[in-house]
């Protein structure tokens, strides 16, 4: 496997990893730091917490996440000081329920905009050290589900079996930088999402997810990747408002619990008919 299907292996990895749950969040947060040989911070909370971040210092290895709903923002830092093969990785992972309210044929903008840089000063130490693991890359998640229709906390990106063409919007970006030399300086931003048709009183999900990758090979020296500033969600809906499960999303407030969707209000509906027609059909009888 090339360099490129090593770091998205691993990433994919780290964005979908998961335990069976029998009951889906309405709204989760999981911060990730991925370290070693396969050791791991893991600070999913799901139905908790709008707001959580980890972090992993040894002097040699930095990490860090963090996710916050409130203002729709993942942020992630990664960095290594001299030669080392393992694959370094800082996610964040978010998932809210919302409602919306507003006009049906009024397109919804729904955003997430990524940032971050790389820094890298690094030394080849000569052919005893052999280079063949260098990696850098990013990887970026972004959908927006009907709410139901099938996604759930730890399995609804574009890569999540069983969900093709399911999703209103799910999109994936992947970025590396291979052919890049030891000692360089880059940005990189680019932006996700699309304008999407919502119905009135109906409620949707939003999932997002951002991962560095770092795997900083057989050379001395330091290498970082930052984006602490930041990776943001946006979403715009002219003269609609949404409410969230979480009561925190970008500010909106909490859908109010037991508010049936549009089906649901037909059904009951359909069901006081048949309730009046069974007090008519009675009032005779009891007459």
């Amino acid at each position: 496997m090339g360099k490129n299907g090593r770091g998205a292996a691993l990433v994919a990895a780290a964005v979908l990893a998961s335990t069976a749950s029998a009951a889906e969040a309405g709204y989760f947060v999981r911060p990730v730091a991925q370290y070693g040989q396969g050791e791991m911070m893991d600070g999913l909370v799901r139905n908790g917490a709008t707001s959580k971040s980890v972090q992993f210092h040894d002097g040699y290895t930095a990490l860090e996440a963090s996710v916050d709903l409130a203002d729709g923002t993942i942020k992630t830092y990664v960095s290594s000081s001299g030669p080392q093969s393992n694959y370094l990785i800082a996610t964040g992972i978010y998932g809210d329920t919302i409602r919306y309210s507003g006009n049906s044929l009024e397109a919804v903008s729904f955003t997430v905009d990524f940032d971050g840089m790389i820094y890298s000063f690094q030394q080849d130490m000569g052919a005893e050290y052999p280079n063949d693991s260098r990696f850098i890359g990013v990887d970026a998640y972004f959908a927006v589900f009907e709410a139901g229709t099938g996604a759930t906390w730890d399995c609804w990106t574009v890569v999540c079996s069983g969900l093709e063409g399911v999703a209103l919007y799910n999109d994936r970006h992947f970025q590396s930088w291979t052919d890049e030399g030891l000692d360089f300086y880059t940005d990189f931003n680019f932006q996700m999402g699309d304008n999407l048709l919502l119905e009135n009183n109906k409620s949707y999900e939003v999932y997002v997810a951002f991962n560095l990758l770092l795997n900083p090979g057989q050379y001395d020296g330091f290498i970082e990747m930052n984006s602490l500033n930041t990776s943001r969600l946006s979403i715009q809906a002219g003269n609609g408002s949404f409410t969230s499960d979480s009561g925190a999303l970008l500010g909106f407030e909490k859908t109010p619990a037991g508010v049936p969707e549009p089906a649901s209000w037909a059904m009951l509906i359909a069901g006081f008919g048949l309730v009046g027609a069974a007090a008519r059909r009675r009032r005779p009888a009891m007459a």
